[in-house]
């Protein structure tokens, strides 16, 4: 599974659990600084393909208790005894001949709030949504989702470009000489630069749309895997 995730965030622990209404997720926006109650300050975590179900399907999410999150999470905890905090709880169980995977796993978060979600895999086929919570946060939520961790990976530049970025931007900044890796939820790509990669969502060639999601440096196989396709500038 992709481990790469890269995040900006105030990295403001919350001590207190506070009960407040589910926030509108429909506009997810790359905004820098967070203003309290602002829809275009919660930034999304599960943005690697091979983690969430798409997004049409996520069902509306249900307010929980700081209790209530203790349940579901005993679930998962007693079910592997490998667990450990980070960006998601796991375990699986035998089905047939084979696995069935599940995850409660961070979807979003903002400076006051998180949602989460239980999904499942069976076959190492496409993830699928069984429930979505929102609750509010603390220190015992940033731990097992491992928040602080995620603010700071999210704010690195690699190769001067970092998370929330306008694909617009990158373009001005970097150029047009990348190859395109495109993925099948529609506008999401890496554009493979010859130093990083660079993962976009909402973006299509031709359109000054989009935002950026992930950024590594760019690996030996990356190159390897995309040695046949030619760079956008040279088309």
């Amino acid at each position: 599974m992709g481990k790469t995730f890269i995040l900006l965030l105030l990295t403001i622990i919350i001590v207190g659990c506070r009960n407040k209404p589910d926030a509108d997720q429909s506009t997810v926006g790359s905004t820098l600084t967070i203003t309290k109650n602002d829809p275009n300050a919660i930034h999304t975590a599960l943005e690697i393909l091979d983690r969430p179900a798409f997004r049409d399907t996520m069902p509306p999410a249900k307010q929980i208790s700081l209790e209530d999150y203790r349940i579901i999470k005993e679930k998962y905890q007693n079910n592997n005894e490998n667990w450990q905090p980070g960006f998601a709880l796991t375990y699986r169980t035998k089905e047939g001949d084979a696995w069935r995977g599940y995850w409660l796993a961070l979807v979003s978060f903002d400076d006051s709030s998180v949602w989460i979600a239980e999904l499942t895999q069976y076959k190492s086929k496409g993830w699928d949504w069984i429930d979505r919570y929102h609750l509010d946060r603390c220190s015992e939520v940033d731990k097992d989702f491992n928040i602080a961790q995620i603010s700071k990976e999210r704010s690195r530049v690699v190769g001067s470009v970092k998370y929330g970025m306008s694909v617009t931007e990158v373009i001005q900044l970097k150029g047009k000489h990348f190859k395109v890796n495109h993925h099948a939820e529609s506008g999401s790509a890496d554009l493979v630069y010859d130093d990083v990669k660079v993962s976009v969502r909402q973006w299509w060639p031709g359109n000054n749309t989009g935002r950026v999601v992930g950024v590594e440096l760019t690996t030996n196989h990356t190159r390897e895997y995309m040695k046949s396709i030619p760079y956008e500038d040279e088309k």
